[in-house]
C-alpha cells in the first residue's frame, strides 16, 4: 500500500526581514545625503550673507568725513548773506574712501531748510543753484579725485578738498544766528556741525564760521 505524502515548503522569514533592514538602510543613506546636501547649501549662503553684512557694517562705521572749516563768503562787506559757503573736508583716520559725488548736504538757519545738495561738475558759481555743490581738490596725492569727472571723485586718507555751495540770497545769516550744515555721506553717520555765526562780520567778505 502506497503511502501519500505531502511536501512543505519552508518560508524563510529571516531573509525577508534582512531585505527590509537594508531597503530602509539605504533610505535612511539617501535621506542623510540629501539633508547633508540641503545643510552645505544652506551654510554656504549664510556664510556669503554674514560676508556681505560684515562688510556692510565695517562701512558704516568705519567711513566717516571729518569738516576741519566753514567760510562764508559774503556778497559785500555790509551784506548779511552769505553768497557762497565752503566746507573743509577729509576722510577720519583709518576709514574707508569717500565718493563725494554721493554726498548729499543740508543746511538749515533760523527760518529756512535747503536739502539734498549735491554734486555738480559746474564749477561756474555764477551758475551754480541752491541745492548743488562743486568741489575744490586742495591735496590729492593719489589722483583719486578729479572734480571735473562724474566718475573719478573718491576722497581717502590724506585728502584734503572742500565743498561749495550757494544758499542764495533767500537764506539770510544774521550774526549770531544759528547754523546747522549736515554732511551725508554713502556710508557711514551723518555729520553734524551745528554753530552760531559770530557776534560781529566787521568788513570781512570771507567770514571763519568753523572752528
Amino acid at each position: 500500500m502506497k503511502t501519500n505524502s505531502k511536501l512543505y515548503m519552508k518560508t524563510d522569514t529571516h531573509g525577508q526581514v534582512g531585505i527590509g533592514t537594508l531597503i530602509i538602510f539605504i533610505a535612511m543613506v539617501l535621506v542623510a545625503a540629501v539633508a547633508a546636501s540641503v545643510l552645505i547649501q544652506t551654510s554656504g549662503v549664510l556664510q556669503q550673507k554674514a560676508q556681505t553684512t560684515g562688510k556692510e557694517t565695517i562701512q558704516e562705521v568705519a567711513s566717516n568725513l571729518a569738516i576741519t572749516q566753514i567760510i562764508g563768503s559774503r556778497s559785500t562787506a555790509t551784506s548779511n548773506d552769505f553768497q557762497y559757503i565752503n566746507v573743509t573736508l577729509k576722510v577720519m583716520a583709518g576709514a574707508e574712501a569717500i565718493d563725494l559725488g554721493q554726498v548729499k548736504i543740508t543746511m538749515q538757519n533760523k527760518t529756512e531748510r535747503i536739502e539734498n545738495i549735491g554734486y555738480t561738475t559746474n564749477a561756474d558759481p555764477a551758475n551754480l543753484s541752491s541745492t548743488q555743490f562743486y568741489v575744490v581738490e586742495m591735496r590729492d596725492e593719489d589722483g583719486s579725485l578729479d572734480a571735473s569727472t562724474t566718475t573719478t571723485t573718491v576722497i581717502n586718507s590724506g585728502d584734503l578738498a572742500y565743498l561749495v555751495f550757494k544758499p542764495g540770497t533767500s537764506m539770510d545769516f544774521e550774526p549770531r544766528e544759528p547754523l546747522r550744515i549736515e554732511v551725508k555721506p554713502e556710508f557711514g553717520t551723518i555729520i553734524v556741525n551745528e554753530l552760531n555765526t559770530p557776534a560781529s562780520y566787521g568788513v570781512k567778505i570771507n567770514v571763519v564760521l568753523y572752528p
